[in-house]
């Protein structure tokens, strides 16, 4: 009888195996992969050939959103929404200015999440869900089953509206 233990070869059990350990990405990362899954590799039929690169097409600007005047003035918040659907369509993402946070709030957020993501797994686990209801979800890929490739990240999120969560609810890396 052969005692080594099988590997999942269906995409499936492998998504599946991914998830139940409820470390995600990084996760993989601690525990020293040496090769990317195959569960995160496009499959090369739906590869676009890259265009060549001349010295026009690497050039390129970040889109950048003004959010100054958005909130008081109708038509300019219809062009901002605007220019957010054209940038989120062509781009996946853009910078946003004058949103009015203070930067001391972003550094402090941006050590939260990294100070949650580099804690001890068995901590992050009690935030692992895909339920849709909870108020904080650590998750690897929204999308897990149903992309044909997964996306290399976790996330953490918090709703907060319309009911916020209590603060000794948050995680304490965040807090």
């Amino acid at each position: 009888m052969d005692s080594t233990p099988k590997v999942a070869t269906d995409r499936y059990s492998q998504l599946k195996a991914f998830e139940e350990t409820k470390t995600g990405v990084k996760g993989l990362v601690d525990a020293g992969i040496a090769e990317v899954p195959a569960i995160f590799r496009e499959h090369p039929a739906n590869l676009k050939s890259p265009e060549p690169l001349t010295s026009e097409s690497s050039q390129f600007t970040i889109p950048t959103i003004d959010l100054k005047g958005g909130v008081t003035d109708s038509i300019t918040r219809r062009n901002l929404a605007e220019k957010i659907g054209d940038a989120a369509v062509k781009w996946d993402f853009f910078q946003v200015t004058n949103h009015g946070i203070p930067l001391d709030t972003l550094e402090r957020m941006k050590d939260g999440i990294r100070g949650f993501h580099e804690q001890d797994t068995e901590v992050k686990k009690r935030f692992y869900s895909r339920d849709p209801s909870s108020k904080i979800v650590y998750s690897s890929n929204f999308n897990l089953f149903r992309s044909p490739a997964a996306n290399w990240r976790d996330t953490l999120g918090c709703r907060t509206a319309p009911d916020p969560p209590r603060p000794e609810d948050l995680p304490i890396a965040c807090g």
